[in-house]
């Protein structure tokens, strides 16, 4: 993937330029943001790290400042925020604490064994099984005879599911995350990596993965990428849901059933491998 990195390296230096205004205009807008809000709400348009260097650009040109809070950090807490440069503290302390709160109680219950944590495992498999597919194996580290490479002392690493259907097998695994950055990709590949160790088809389900992941990472090697796009989260989080989509721009779901059509769009995916495979 070293190719990979320098041209998105690349292409994010000529995007800075470009992503400037859509940061000014949100952080005019808002008052006061985190850096994750602003990524996440630019994502469709920059690269979360492209979103990343541009801020860097404009704080060093006195353009936005960063606002920075005393006291003890809060676990999961941002511990800065973005604002107009001039602005006064008294504008923006309300809004910045607001959403410190909401982003802290957000990154909680994202935790593999926080309430929301293995959410998303529980809605997809409801979802394979609905759609008729074959639970195979869960956290799985083996499969038809093949092991993974892993640490000697250390629990093997491994995939959310097996799953089959049609005579396809896949392992599959799920993101349910709302921070992405160049670095995290290397968790997409590792998982690509499992599946293909295990003679399976990786199938990476994730909220959000990038589009040159996508394609370089995922389906050069044979694989499929399904992005969710929201949070999921359980229906008791639907107030949670609800502040951070109103202050952090954060789409997130609170349901206990992946609404039908994000259930059919697993099909679909299915169903098109399946087309491609028979050519």
């Amino acid at each position: 993937m070293e190719n990979a990195a320098d041209d998105n390296y690349g292409e994010a230096d000529r995007d800075v330029a470009e992503a400037k205004p859509f940061i000014e205009d949100i952080i005019t807008q808002q008052k006061v943001v985190t850096d994750r809000e602003l990524k996440v709400r630019l994502e469709d348009r920059f690269f979360p790290w492209v979103t990343g260097r541009a801020l860097n650009v404009m704080e060093s040109e006195g353009t936005i400042t960063r606002v920075r809070y005393p006291g003890r950090k809060r676990k999961g807490a941002p511990e800065s925020f973005h604002a107009v440069a001039g602005v006064r503290r008294s504008q923006i302390d309300g809004v910045a604490k607001d959403k410190m709160e909401v982003s802290r109680d957000i990154n909680a219950i994202l935790t593999r064994h926080a309430p929301a944590g293995a959410h998303a495992e529980d809605l997809f498999e409801q979802a394979f099984s609905s759609l008729g597919f074959d639970i195979l194996a869960r956290d799985a580290s083996e499969y038809g005879g093949r092991h993974v490479s892993g640490v000697e002392g250390k629990e093997p690493p491994n995939l959310d599911f097996i799953v089959e259907r049609d005579q396809v097998v896949y392992g599959v695994d799920i993101k349910n995350w709302i921070r992405y950055e160049y670095g995290t990709r290397a968790e997409v590949v590792s998982k690509v990596n499992l599946a293909v160790e295990l003679g399976v088809v990786p199938f990476i389900i994730a909220r959000y993965v990038d589009k040159d992941m996508i394609y370089r990472g995922i389906i050069e090697r044979g694989g499929i990428c399904y992005l969710f796009r929201t949070l999921l989260v359980p229906p008791s989080f639907d107030s949670l849901a609800t502040r951070a989509g109103q202050l952090l721009g954060y789409p997130v779901l609170a349901v206990d059933w992946l609404p039908r059509y994000k259930v059919m769009w697993l099909d679909t995916l299915h169903r098109d491998f399946v087309g491609r495979r028979k050519w």
